[in-house]
C-alpha cells in the first residue's frame, strides 16, 4: 500500500504505540496515510478502536511475524 509517513513502534507495548500515532498525526496533513510497524499484535484492534473514536480511517493491515503493519489515514 502507498503511504506518506512511516512510524516504527516495534518493541513498544500498549498504550505507547497509540500515543505515538496520535503524536505523528499532529504533524501530518489531513488525508495522509501512515504506515505503523509494531511487534504487539494488539496494535490492530487498538488502532481500529482509536480510528473509530477519533474519526481517522483504518485502511488495512499485514502480518509478517514478528511484525504487524497497519495503515491508517488521517
Amino acid at each position: 500500500m502507498k503511504y506518506d509517513c512511516e512510524l516504527d513502534t516495534f518493541g513498544l507495548s500498549c498504550p505507547v504505540p497509540i500515543m505515538k500515532v496520535a503524536e505523528e498525526f499532529k504533524e501530518m496533513p489531513d488525508g495522509s496515510v501512515l504506515k505503523v510497524t509494531a511487534s504487539d499484535e494488539g496494535i490492530i484492534e487498538d488502532l481500529k478502536s482509536y480510528c473509530k473514536k477519533t474519526g481517522h480511517e483504518f485502511l488495512s493491515y499485514e502480518i509478517s511475524l514478528p511484525e504487524y503493519i497497519v495503515y491508517v489515514r488521517k
